[in-house]
C-alpha cells in the first residue's frame, strides 16, 4: 500500500524501494513483483521488468494484468511471438483497451493492417478515450488507403 501511495505522489524511487521491501518480506507477494515489473518497464529497463513480471506470473499464472504487462515488455523488446502468446492467454480472461491495442500493434508490424485495425477498434470500443488506439487506427487507415 505504501508503494502505491508513493506512485500516486510520483515518487518512483520510493515506490520501487517499498515494493522491493515488500517482495523481500514476502516472496509470494505477486503484487510486489508485478509493480516492480511495471516500474522497470516504464523506465525501459526491460530485462529487469521481464524478470519481475515472470516472478509475478509464476505466483499467479492466469492473471490477465500480469500476462498483459509481460507481453508488453516483450513487445517493447520486439519479441512479437512471445508477446502474442502472452496476449492470447490474457484475452482468454477478457479484453482491455491496452491488450487490444497491443495485439493490434503486433498485426501492424506484420503489415496486416486490416487485422490491426480490428484490434485498435476493439480497444476504442472498450475505452473511446484511449489515445494510443485512436492514433494507431488512424495510422492503420492510412496504410490501408495506400494499399487500395
Amino acid at each position: 500500500m505504501k508503494g502505491a501511495d508513493a506512485l500516486a505522489e510520483d515518487d518512483m524511487q520510493k515506490a520501487e524501494d517499498l515494493f522491493l521491501l515488500a517482495a523481500k518480506a514476502d516472496s509470494s507477494n505477486h503484487l510486489a513483483f508485478y509493480n516492480l515489473g511495471l516500474l522497470a518497464s516504464d523506465q525501459e529497463r526491460l530485462d529487469d521488468a521481464r524478470l519481475y513480471l515472470e516472478k509475478a506470473l509464476a505466483l499467479k499464472c492466469d492473471d490477465a494484468d500480469i500476462l498483459t504487462a509481460l507481453g508488453t515488455v516483450h513487445l517493447k523488446a520486439e519479441r512479437d511471438t512471445e508477446a502474442e502468446t502472452l496476449f492470447q492467454k490474457a484475452l482468454e480472461q477478457g479484453e482491455s483497451d491496452v491488450l487490444c491495442n497491443n495485439m493490434g500493434t503486433i498485426f501492424f508490424r506484420r503489415k496486416d493492417y486490416k487485422k490491426a485495425k480490428e484490434f485498435f477498434r476493439r480497444a476504442l470500443d472498450i475505452n473511446p478515450d484511449y489515445q494510443p488506439a485512436r492514433e494507431n487506427i488512424a495510422l492503420a487507415n492510412f496504410y490501408l488507403a495506400l494499399l487500395n
